[in-house]
């Protein structure tokens, strides 16, 4: 069983705690998957992210394009609908119900986090440590390879800048 699965049977996942954006791509790919266009807002940022996206120039510099680019005018950008329970629109008990090649760049990322000098790090608190031996069998069981990684990251950015 995948560990996310396990994940989403015990705890409250990332897709329930986090906000999923995605890119014109990531829609195009689930539109044609599934046939909706229901599953996606245009929402602001939360209170405590909402100066650094309000003005790309209030962020680090190692962010300024994914505001500028990710982000519209007004802060806004589009996210991943909830369910009625609070989680993503697309997870099921067992986790994701679209397959790996349409979900959202970011949730294919997960638990890497990136700058805009395409630089990949791991987030490895956010997922549940006693479901893995240490970081490098969370990478080995939940990651995507890091060339892989890279790879998204430049097809993210592709994807938020050539709208």
């Amino acid at each position: 069983m995948h560990p996310c699965s396990e994940c989403a049977k015990l705890y409250k996942t990332c897709c329930d705690t986090a906000e999923a954006g995605v890119t014109g791509g990531d829609i195009a790919r689930i539109t044609a998957f599934t046939g909706r266009t229901d599953f996606y807002s245009l929402e602001p940022v939360s209170e405590e992210h909402k100066y650094s996206y309000e003005n790309p120039w209030n962020c680090p510099d190692s962010g300024k394009i994914y505001v500028k680019y990710f982000f519209d005018e007004e802060g806004r950008r589009n996210i991943l609908k909830k369910n009625d329970k609070g989680g993503c629109i697309f997870l099921a008990q067992d986790g994701c119900m679209l397959p790996l090649g349409v979900r959202p760049i970011i949730c294919r990322l997960y638990p890497y986090s990136w700058t805009d000098q395409r630089e990949i790090s791991l987030e490895a608190s956010s997922c549940p440590a006693h479901l893995f031996k240490d970081e490098q069998d969370l990478k080995e069981n939940l990651c995507v390879p890091e060339d892989e990684a890279l790879r998204l990251v430049n097809l993210f950015y592709d994807e938020i800048m050539n709208k």
